[in-house]
């Protein structure tokens, strides 16, 4: 099944990118690009790269452009997406870290509905911040929200995890009554993977939920740098 991963790098210049993705010597490269994987979008993509290795899948696809707050990257990924919205069988779509602006998130997600055969949605991080706060959460297959962030979905009227109102934040211990709300007020996906903190036996526990080269550059992090 065909994965691609959209989202920003926070490197101020980096171009719009699309291209399959491999991770080698401890970096992600992406074509003629080497980046480093600590966190964030470059962390999702080593992490499907080396999956789908292991697996004997194709590598992703990742849809990319640099991003260091201010939106210009994520405008020019929601304009390329609008144009070249990818497509085929079976396809599977996560979109990530992206700058939040529910006009973009609205005309991509027609994009999304009108290609011949739908991929399956995944949102996280910034991406699910606004499909939230579009009002159109139950069009997405999957959700990953950490407790805090299921708080969020949690809260029919936040518009951002910040705005989170406290009494729900104190309920992040409380997962299965956190979902029932996601749901109640249709702000879940139509599953939830939520990630919860990490046990000295188990890892990390997760509970889950569904509704009815040598000539390469190598970039690193702008000093002002941030995660959307």
């Amino acid at each position: 099944m065909p994965l691609t991963v959209v989202g920003t790098l926070p490197y101020k210049g980096f171009p719009l990118t699309v291209v399959k993705c491999a991770v080698r010597q401890g970096s992600l490269h992406l074509g003629s690009d080497r980046v480093s994987v600590i966190r964030g979008t470059s962390a999702l993509i080593a992490a499907a790269c080396i999956t789908a290795d292991f697996l004997g899948l194709e590598p992703p696809t990742a849809i990319l452009a640099g991003d260091i707050g201010k939106g210009d990257g994520s405008s020019l990924v929601y304009a390329y997406l609008e144009k070249q919205f990818p497509n085929g069988d079976e396809h599977t779509i996560v979109f990530h870290y992206l700058q939040p602006d529910v006009d973009w998130h609205n005309r991509i997600l027609i994009q999304a509905e009108s290609v011949q055969k739908r991929p399956l949605l995944i949102a996280d991080a910034g991406y699910m911040y606004v499909a939230k706060m579009s009002g159109l959460a139950a069009s997405y297959d999957l959700f990953t929200p950490d407790a805090g962030e299921l708080a969020f979905l949690a809260d029919k009227s936040a518009p951002h995890p910040f705005y989170t109102r406290g009494f729900l934040l104190q309920e992040h211990n409380n997962v299965s009554d956190l979902i029932k709300r996601a749901y109640q007020h249709d702000n879940a996906a139509r599953y939830l993977l939520v990630k919860e903190k990490r046990t000295q036996s188990h890892g990390m526990k997760a509970s889950s939920a569904k509704c009815p080269n040598p000539a390469q550059r190598t970039w690193n992090p702008s000093v002002e740098s941030v995660i959307l």
